[in-house]
């Protein structure tokens, strides 16, 4: 019978103790353990939320839960991959911004692996999208490889990798009732089963923007950046991505190594900043209107600013350009030149 450890942790953090690999790794054995009391489970959560998880702490976590997934079988293509997510619980309302750059990223003929869920907190996830322009989310293993030589493009449907989730989420669901964020809120995009090289990742929390960089350092990515926009209005006052509409606070690793977090406004893109209700997204059926009018050059600037603000820093952080300025100048050519809607085309006729 297994004998949760849980008790003695919770015991450890109340005296504000920092618990170490093998702790970590023992508590999320537990944690996933449908015999553990969820009683326990809620215990020990709020006692780590309580005392704050250290950088330290938050690392073996994305690390256990990493080597816990599923593996998809993409390693030829995990080297000189990307992902770009955000962890949502922004509740700004946003189109989806991160799917949309994740299309345009790969009609460049850099690898995609995109890792997300179905909608959780806004009317549309980034699965729901997926499929309405063809994509499925549970495709088999041959489908996903050949569509990533062929798009440069494979998604990651995340129940489908990490199953032991399933066994946390009543007890993720009571804090939530409560009020009480976890790491859990945050991890999502750190724990792609792919393991690409290459990650944009936003967060709805700016002090997580550090611990969540120094995390995907120390398990080896080879660059990527953390982003948290705030933003000056009466209702939305931040953003889970890198947008034109507000003031960009970031913590980079590998090549875009910073030593602190630093802030970027819309002009170290050469863009203006714009409402951040040019940026407002709707359903499924609204989205893919905004889609289509990205494509034709008909949406709100400051929508395609912040596209071109997302796609140039993925483009610097895989090494595709030198420069952001470089980097928004592609952007727009694939844009305007129309190979990011050849490239939906030629997805969909792919998983016709």
């Amino acid at each position: 019978m297994f004998s949760s450890p849980l008790p003695q942790l919770i015991n450890l953090l109340s005296e504000n103790q920092e618990l170490n690999g093998n702790q970590i790794a023992e508590s999320i054995d537990a944690l996933t353990n449908p015999d553990v009391q969820e009683s326990e489970k809620l215990e020990f959560l709020t006692a780590m939320t309580e005392k704050g998880e250290t950088e330290l702490e938050f690392s073996h976590f994305v690390r256990e839960f990493r080597k816990r997934a599923i593996s998809p079988e993409l390693d030829e293509f995990s080297t000189r991959a990307i992902d770009l997510c955000g962890t949502g619980g922004d509740k700004a309302g946003s189109f989806n911004i991160s799917t949309f750059v994740s299309f345009l990223v790969a009609s460049a003929g850099i690898p995609v692996i995109k890792h997300g869920n179905r909608s959780i907190s806004s009317k549309c996830g980034s699965a729901d999208l997926l499929e309405a322009v063809g994509i499925p989310l549970a495709p088999a293993k041959e489908k996903l490889q050949e569509g990533l030589k062929s798009l440069n493009f494979g998604f990651l449907f995340a129940p489908q990798y990490h199953p032991a989730f399933k066994h946390i989420a009543p007890v993720r669901k009571r804090l939530a009732e409560q009020g009480i964020l976890t790491f859990f809120n945050v991890m999502g995009p750190m724990i792609n089963p792919a393991r690409p090289s290459y990650q944009l990742v936003g967060s709805f929390d700016p002090n997580y923007l550090r611990p969540m960089a120094k995390a995907l350092e120390t398990n080896n990515l080879k660059s990527g950046l953390i982003a948290h926009c705030q933003v000056e209005d009466d209702e939305i006052t931040c953003v889970d991505e890198l947008t034109a509409c507000g003031e960009n606070l970031v913590f980079g690793f590998g090549r875009n190594q910073t030593k602190e977090v630093e802030k970027w406004s819309p002009s170290e893109w050469n863009q203006k900043e714009y409402p951040i209700r040019h940026l407002k997204g709707g359903d499924l059926s609204e989205n893919l209107k905004i889609m289509k009018n990205i494509l034709d050059g008909d949406c709100f600037p400051g929508l395609t600013a912040t596209i071109l603000v997302n796609a140039a820093t993925a483009f610097l952080i895989c090494e595709r350009v030198e420069s952001l300025g470089e980097g928004v100048e592609l952007a727009e050519s694939l844009i305007q030149d129309g190979k990011v809607k050849k490239w939906l085309d030629l997805t969909s006729d792919f998983f016709a």
